[in-house]
């Protein structure tokens, strides 16, 4: 039997390194940052980063490998070692294939 929380997961999960470049589109945000991925679905991301985004912040996250970008939102921040970094969790806009990962799993297709 599954546990509740995998099954409510939108899409499977990998734990992929993914370089990325992740900015931000609220031009009160001074934020942009070259970094890689935790892990990656069809329905956004989780990386560390150094400063905390705010809930809800527009973003977008282009793929350093083809340039190819996605708008997308800050929905999670974790403080990690004492608010020194934060684990963000980011959502696209619109899900779907955005990693070029090749053999993805069948739920990630568009």
């Amino acid at each position: 039997m599954e546990s509740s929380k995998t099954a409510t997961r939108r899409s499977t999960r990998l734990s992929l390194q993914i370089p990325i470049v992740v900015t931000s589109l609220d031009p009160t945000c001074d934020f942009r940052r070259e970094c890689e991925t935790l892990v990656v679905n069809a329905h956004g991301f989780g990386f560390i980063s150094p400063e905390r985004i705010k809930n809800e912040t527009p973003v977008m996250a282009t793929l350093v490998s083809n340039g190819a970008s996605k708008n997308c939102r800050v929905v999670l921040a974790i403080a990690l070692l004492e608010s020194a970094s934060w684990l963000l969790g980011v959502e696209f806009d619109k899900p779907g294939d955005f990693w070029d990962v090749e053999n993805p799993p069948a739920d990630w297709r568009n």
